[in-house]
């Protein structure tokens, strides 16, 4: 019980919107869809459950599968699945489009990774982290997230409800910062959405299951193209 106390509390702090590994700087094309009124207030909820059933599900799938990797890492011990580690990240890499968004998830995954060895979660760590520096190779978020579960040694539905979670607050809290959004609404658009979060997380699990997995999201990845060309920005992505 102490054990896996200790483990669901090291979760959260990974889970928590606050940490630093540079969350808050992005807005993963939104900035953009803001700037050419293409999202409003009232149509942020509507907006973030069509995230969910997109990118929601292609993100949820790659860290369950980053979930299970970090499983048998666990048991197996350091230097067992660099290569499955390198090819999960790749697999990801061909389904973003949009360079802003690939890079933005890049980055957040190598500082979560970069963190967790600093804290000395798991001594696999480094040598994941090496591997991807010599390789050239991107380190998704969800990817890190779900292998750091893994590691942890947590449930893979406990671990990608997390992820969802803050995926989800930084999203909103971006939209904070771009529209007239105050605390109250984001709180409320926060909590209607976790039964729609629910259900991505089944249709994860039944994507991640058979290996069968596809994202459209035109919306999403012309706004994250487009954003480099506007005039003002707030965020990198």
């Amino acid at each position: 019980m102490e054990k896996n106390a200790l483990a669901f509390l090291r979760l959260l702090q990974l889970a928590d919107s606050a940490l630093p590994i540079g969350t808050a700087a992005h807005s993963f094309g939104l900035e953009t869809l803001v700037a050419q009124e293409w999202l409003r207030v009232e149509e942020l909820e509507r907006f973030l459950r069509a995230y969910l059933a997109e990118v929601g599900v292609l993100e949820g799938t790659f860290c369950l599968r980053g979930q299970q990797l970090g499983t048998r890492l666990e048991q197996a011990g350091p230097g067992a699945d660099v290569q499955a580690w390198l090819l999960l990240n790749a697999r990801l890499s061909a389904f973003k489009l949009a360079r802003e968004s690939r890079e933005a998830s890049a980055a957040l995954g190598r500082r979560l990774l970069q963190l967790a060895s600093g804290l000395e979660l798991h001594p696999g760590l480094p040598e994941l982290i090496r591997a991807a520096k010599a390789g050239r190779q991107a380190t998704h978020h969800s990817i890190a997230f779900g292998l750091l579960g893994g590691l942890l040694q947590i449930e893979a539905r406990d671990v990608v409800l997390a992820y969802f979670q803050q995926t989800l607050t930084g999203l909103v809290s971006a939209c904070q910062r771009l529209l007239p959004l105050g605390q109250s609404r984001a709180s409320q658009i926060l909590w209607h959405l976790h039964p729609i979060v629910l259900e991505t997380v089944e249709r994860s699990e039944a994507a991640a299951l058979d290996d069968n997995v596809a994202s459209f999201t035109a919306l999403v990845d012309l706004g994250s193209m487009l954003h480099p060309a506007l005039t003002t920005r707030l965020f990198i992505s």
